[in-house]
């Protein structure tokens, strides 16, 4: 059983403020490094949460920020581990070969109050709707799971990204390691507890594969960006858009993954480097 899961760092056990990778004081230093550790070790207890409740190979996305937050020299060496910003598709090598797919460090789409570090994608959007549902990172992640087959099982991070994804896929499994306050406060569970509680969540949710159905968007999408300051100029439309106001526009795509080729200009032609069993070994 093939898992793939994503990984942020706003929904990790400990964290509650917003990550400046521009603070080069030894204070931020030291707490990135930190936090860099938390989250390795969360990623971890999930791969061996994963393995123990019957998966054969696990890929990780580690998908804050720069694309190199998850502490290496922490991981578990049976992961193999995806890094780096220039990447031909943001969930790279999710596709039907998987079995399952979750998320770990998740935290709650834009406009959650109360949530901790709340956003999607970034703090310049106010709301992302596909069809006229709001979907966060969670839920877009599980879209593009979903246009594979694939259903998104597990989840942990603020217990809002929780509720957020049980509303939407009935059955998915869910660890809350914190609970927001206001986006800058949260009520956390120490690291180690939260590692404990993570490993048997990720093995419940492979036991529960079958029975969690994959998240189905409805083609032809219709794709409508808010933004929180004015962004667009109807005379000068961003590429395949149509400019609604200054704060708002629409794309019309085939399906989620043309969507997504639309927003990011990613290469459409683009295919992965097939696994061969040497390289798992």
């Amino acid at each position: 059983m093939k898992v793939y899961l994503m990984t942020d760092l706003e929904g990790v056990a400990g964290v509650f403020t917003w990550e400046n990778r521009d603070d080069t004081s030894l204070e931020n230093h030291e707490r990135r490094c930190r936090q860099r550790r938390w989250l390795a070790k969360e990623v971890s207890a999930a791969v061996d949460g994963c393995y123990r409740g019957g998966a054969t190979e696990v890929i990780v996305n580690d998908g804050h920020g720069a694309g190199y937050t998850i502490d290496l020299d922490y991981m578990d060496p049976r992961a193999w581990v995806l890094n780096g910003l220039d990447r031909p598709f943001w969930l790279t090598y999710l596709d039907e070969s998987c079995n399952a797919t979750g998320l770990v460090g998740a935290h709650a789409k834009a406009g959650t109050e109360g949530a901790c570090l709340y956003h999607t994608m970034s703090t310049h959007i106010r709301n992302w709707t596909f069809n006229g549902l709001s979907l966060g990172e969670a839920g877009l992640q599980a879209a593009i799971a979903g246009h594979y087959d694939v259903p998104f099982v597990f989840i942990s991070g603020d217990a809002y990204a929780c509720k957020e994804m049980e509303e939407l896929i009935p059955g998915v499994v869910t660890v809350p390691v914190k609970f927001g306050l206001s986006r800058t406060a949260a009520l956390q569970c120490a690291p180690e507890r939260a590692r404990e509680l993570i490993r048997e969540g990720a093995e419940r949710a492979m036991r529960a594969v079958a029975d969690v159905a994959p998240l189905k968007l409805e083609n032809p999408i219709l794709f409508r960006d808010e933004r929180v300051d004015p962004t667009f100029d109807e005379e000068n439309p961003p590429a395949h858009s149509r400019v609604i106001n200054a704060h708002t526009r629409e794309i019309e795509a085939d399906n989620i993954i043309d969507l997504m080729c639309k927003i990011y200009s990613y290469n459409r032609d683009w295919r992965p480097f097939e696994f061969t069993p040497a390289w798992r070994r």
